[in-house]
């Protein structure tokens, strides 16, 4: 059965990196290699792959609500659209012992008329991300295109449970607030996040913080509209007892990649056309299961560490280890931690009369991560 209703809960991604190849130029891209080649996955090498994930989360143990995920990544996946709709069908012939659906991320500027139409006939079995950074400026500054290019209208009204991503750059951080709030108004959902190994300044991280009380202020004013990230921020991670926070995301573990040879990573961000070379040896000595080895001693001192998300491989990427976080980034981390939790607080006392059991605890942990994050010796150069 192939479906994206929500009673069913993704434990795994099995992710195929499709094409090597893009037909953008983004500012904060992470794939600074692909003048290795726009190598493309063959059809053969995806069913292999598939044959093999799907005969393993078979005879996993799986409960019965937990469904398999085949996500179509790149590169630009919809430069090799033949191999996504030739997968899709041979998968429909299947008849799978378990839930799955497709995913797919893309800068959705390839939806050809002979796109959408198929698109339009398959929606039921996808779930599409779209990346666009703003309105047009933001999206020029970023991409080097115009959002006139995506169809959004198309995407929002095909996949409503879907969102557009945006990433933001030292350069779009100005507007970033205007760009959240303007699409937001349009009616569309857009979570957002900092580009990461990026160098951020004192300044930069004062504007952050004004940008994103904007963004709160719009959030409490306007209750139609859903919470996005990172306003949604889990302050209840402080509540884990154990002084090592658990990895935050699912790399190397319920998360992996395939490349476009087959050969499997533990995310996208390990694969060569990321780091330039193959990193197959220094993969294998890392262990994603422990969590103590992907932290190092300096930021286990941080008294907000439980809250800190790091990116595992721009750890090594950048400073040569998965334990290593980018400090450059920490006073960002800290205003927005900062702001997030006064929101929440706001947020959730806006509706103190009708809290649930479960609101109450998310309003306590706001308020604890609002004291932590608001000391006068809590302070990052």
């Amino acid at each position: 059965m192939i479906t994206t209703s929500s009673i069913y809960k993704t434990t795994r991604i099995c992710s195929l990196t499709i094409t090597h190849g893009c037909n953008l130029h983004c500012v904060y891209c992470f794939e600074k290699h692909k003048d290795i080649g726009q190598r493309m996955m063959s059809i053969e090498t995806a069913k292999s792959i598939l044959k093999k994930e799907f005969d393993q989360f078979a005879n996993s143990g799986r409960r019965e609500n937990e469904r398999f995920a085949v996500e179509f990544f790149g590169g630009e996946p919809l430069l090799n659209f033949k191999l996504i709709r030739e997968i899709h069908d041979w998968v429909k012939t299947l008849e799978l012992p378990f839930p799955m659906m497709f995913q797919m991320t893309t800068n959705g500027t390839l939806f050809t008329s002979e796109v959408l139409e198929w698109f339009t006939n398959v929606k039921n079995d996808f779930r599409v991300v779209v990346s666009i950074d703003g309105d047009d400026l933001m999206q020029a500054v970023n991409r080097g295109c115009s959002t006139a290019r995506i169809p959004m209208e198309y995407i929002a009204r095909n996949w409503p449970n879907s969102y557009f991503k945006m990433t933001v750059s030292n350069e779009t951080l100005p507007n970033y607030a205007h760009g959240i709030i303007e699409l937001t108004k349009q009616g569309y959902r857009v979570p957002s996040s900092l580009a990461e190994g990026t160098t951020w300044s004192q300044k930069e991280a004062g504007m952050y913080k004004q940008e994103l009380m904007k963004i709160g202020a719009f959030y409490l004013d306007n209750p139609q509209y859903k919470v996005e990230q990172p306003f949604d921020l889990p302050f209840e991670k402080l509540m884990y007892e154990s002084p090592i926070p658990p990895k935050n995301c699912g790399v190397g573990t319920n998360t992996e990649i395939y490349d476009t040879d087959g050969k499997v990573y533990p995310c996208h961000l390990f694969l060569p056309i990321v780091h330039g070379s193959n990193l197959k040896q220094i993969i294998e000595g890392i262990d994603f299961r422990d969590d103590a080895s992907l932290i190092d001693d300096l930021c286990l001192k941080c008294p907000i560490v439980k809250l800190c998300r790091t990116c595992y491989g721009y750890n090594q990427k950048d400073r040569g280890s998965v334990a290593k976080r980018d400090l450059r980034k920490c006073k960002m981390v800290l205003a927005e931690l900062q702001v997030v939790s006064s929101f929440q607080i706001q947020y959730y006392l806006q509706r103190k009369d009708t809290l649930t059991k479960e609101d109450r605890a998310k309003l306590d942990a706001a308020i604890r991560a609002y004291e932590l994050t608001h000391t006068e010796s809590l302070t990052f150069e």
